[in-house]
């Protein structure tokens, strides 16, 4: 038995590996050409083209939505791409709201809510902006407080243990992702704040972190291309830039370069399961789309009342029309609690609801998810998929509905 105030992770943990048995096989076939090898112990699949896989959907009814009603809590702005929420299997569900700089937990229904971090320096509270969030399987959640370097471990809602992060350079300054089934985290370096050009086309380095939470120990097991060479001298900035993505699925690392379609399987020890490639014609911006871009990051900038018309169009200069360049192949990479992967495809910097592609974890392509129109999706579990949903007047709630088309 678990000593009181600490949680037996290896039990906490042990629902992270559904589906990530590296024999695992998808009884949903893809109906491109497939080329399956193995080379030196690393499986290779090869799609000759796009694979035509069936539509996903929400069903026409959520299972429970929470935000709308007087008694609810009131969200302010949630942010979707960074691992802001946790849907457990139960239904309930974590919501890490950037705006009121809340951690709040919403009940198996929908019908209760419970604040259960805020900013601050005690024992359960955060530095800096929201956590990221992850589940620990059933109804435990880890939360990264990256100004603190510190995770905090819940269990139906109640902090029972707070982690420190080893102070080594592979601790510092990096962000986390998901977890291994033995009692690691699996992070990652973030971004650098500046970037220096490079004269021999190289892309800078990231790396792959795990973190043995009982040690408390860090060791980098991997590298991966994280961000491309800059010309010498710019003026200004294109409107997307190539990068390496890094999400966690079925207790792996997966990562890829926005500029190629291909995406590898690392094992929390950084050896490559698994290598999936595809063909894909690449996609340009047009000159429509950046007009529309633009308009729509100005009524953005002019939302903030700290923003003249000088300072927006002086910040709205720093970008440039690239027409020549393809258009990022993906912009998210995440897992669900079956080991699949959830690739989101690119979106510029004004809200556009993304697809998903949803790949398993021997590389089968199962499904493409296509949400509604101001539907941004949070995480995915037992089959159900926590959203944010926002209305005309850009009220946010959260969602939890059935996924149908599978």
């Amino acid at each position: 038995m678990a000593a009181p105030g600490r949680v037996c992770l290896p039990a906490l943990l042990a629902l992270v590996c559904a589906g990530c048995d590296d024999a695992g096989e998808s009884a949903s076939p893809a109906s491109a050409s497939v080329h399956i090898e193995d080379s030196a112990g690393v499986r290779i699949v090869e799609y000759d083209g796009m694979p035509e896989v069936p539509k996903l959907s929400l069903a026409a009814e959520p299972l429970y939505t929470h935000g709308a009603r007087e008694s609810d809590y009131t969200f302010q702005n949630i942010d979707a791409g960074d691992l802001s929420g946790v849907l457990h299997p139960d239904g309930s569900a974590v919501i890490a709201d950037w705006g009121n700089r809340e951690v709040v937990r919403i009940g198996p229904r929908g019908r209760s809510s419970e604040l259960i971090a805020q900013p601050g320096e005690g024992p359960g509270e955060y530095g800096g902006r929201t956590p990221r969030l992850i589940a620990g399987g059933q109804d435990t959640l880890l939360a990264h407080d990256t100004r603190n370097r510190r995770v905090l471990l819940y269990a139906g809602g109640s902090l029972m243990r707070t982690v420190r992060l080893p102070g080594s350079a592979d601790g510092a300054g990096s962000l986390l992702l998901g977890l291994d089934g033995e009692s690691h985290l699996l992070m990652t370096s973030s971004w650098p704040s500046g970037r220096r050009a490079t004269s021999d086309g190289r892309w800078t380095t990231g790396r792959m972190i795990r973190v043995d939470l009982d040690g408390r120990t860090a060791d980098t097991v991997a590298s991966y291309d994280q961000l491309p060479p800059e010309p010498a001298v710019r003026t200004s900035t294109p409107l997307f830039r190539h990068g390496g993505i890094v999400g966690t699925a079925g207790g792996e690392f997966v990562s890829g370069r926005t500029d190629r379609p291909e995406l590898v399987w690392r094992r929390s020890d950084g050896t490559i399961r698994q290598i999936m490639r595809w063909h894909r014609e690449p996609v340009y911006t047009t000159e429509e789309a950046w007009e529309r871009w633009i308009a729509c990051m100005r009524d953005g900038y002019l939302q903030d009342p700290g923003m003249t018309e000088a300072m927006v169009e002086q910040s709205l200069g720093r970008f440039e029309f690239v027409g020549d360049e393809p258009e990022p192949l993906f912009g998210r990479i995440f897992g669900d609690d079956q080991g699949r992967v959830w690739l989101g495809n690119w979106t510029a910097f004004c809200y556009n609801t993304p697809s998903y592609t949803v790949i398993a974890a021997d590389g089968t392509w199962l499904g493409l998810f296509e949400p509604p129109a101001r539907f941004a999706v949070l995480a995915v579990a037992a089959g159900r998929v926590l959203g944010v949903e926002t209305d005309e007047m850009d009220v946010e709630s959260v969602a939890v509905y059935e996924v149908v088309g599978w």
